[in-house]
């Protein structure tokens, strides 16, 4: 079950770049090949937990998304969007947090029912759709305080949050299915353990 929610909470956005301008040397290396995997990220995490993946709705409401996210999905700001925050989890741990921006006009004909899929992870629902594209990744490197208070890093042993934690690496990108725009963010958490 998940909860509706308005939580009001707009963190500085990261410094979100261009993942071909980034030199190699400033990814860490056991994150890279998962920064830059073009594939389904829900599909991979399901192989490296031996199936042992669930989704975590943490809060699911209609609000504005953030400048920057109006920036990549090509719309107009102040446009009504539905702003979906996960935790993926594996093994119990979370291991992913994810923000999804769907812009209401997104939301209509053949992806209307993206309103409400509950707990099913969006990636399925992306990789199986016929035409499906995916602009080139984003990356940033996330502070504690610029997730909510609900996703901020989680302690491993205690999974209790931990404000002291090392920034982590993220990435987003856009995604176009019926040449509606959506957009995908993706954390990986200091409990992320491959």
């Amino acid at each position: 079950m998940y909860v509706h929610y308005h939580s009001g909470f707009q963190p500085e956005s990261p410094r979100w770049k261009d993942y071909q301008h980034l030199l190699q040397a400033e990814l860490p290396y056991w994150h890279r090949s998962w920064l830059l995997d073009s594939g389904s990220l829900s599909a991979r995490l399901v192989r490296a937990s031996d199936n042992h993946f669930r989704v975590q709705v943490l809060s699911q409401h209609w609000q504005s998304a953030r400048l920057d996210e109006y920036r990549l999905l090509g719309i107009m700001p102040g446009q009504r969007c539905l702003i979906r925050e996960v935790l993926l989890l594996c093994h119990e741990q979370p291991w992913v947090y994810a923000r999804s921006v769907l812009p209401v006009t997104s939301l209509v004909g053949k992806l209307r029912h993206l309103r409400q899929f509950g707990t099913q992870p969006l990636g399925q629902l992306l990789f199986n759709t016929p035409g499906m594209r995916r602009n080139p990744f984003e990356i940033a490197r996330i502070l504690p305080a610029q997730l909510p208070p609900a996703a901020r890093f989680m302690d491993r042993d205690k999974l209790k949050p931990n404000t002291q934690s090392e920034p982590a690496w993220g990435r987003r990108s856009r995604f176009t299915l019926y040449h509606k725009p959506l957009m995908v963010s993706e954390i990986f958490l200091p409990s992320f353990c491959p």
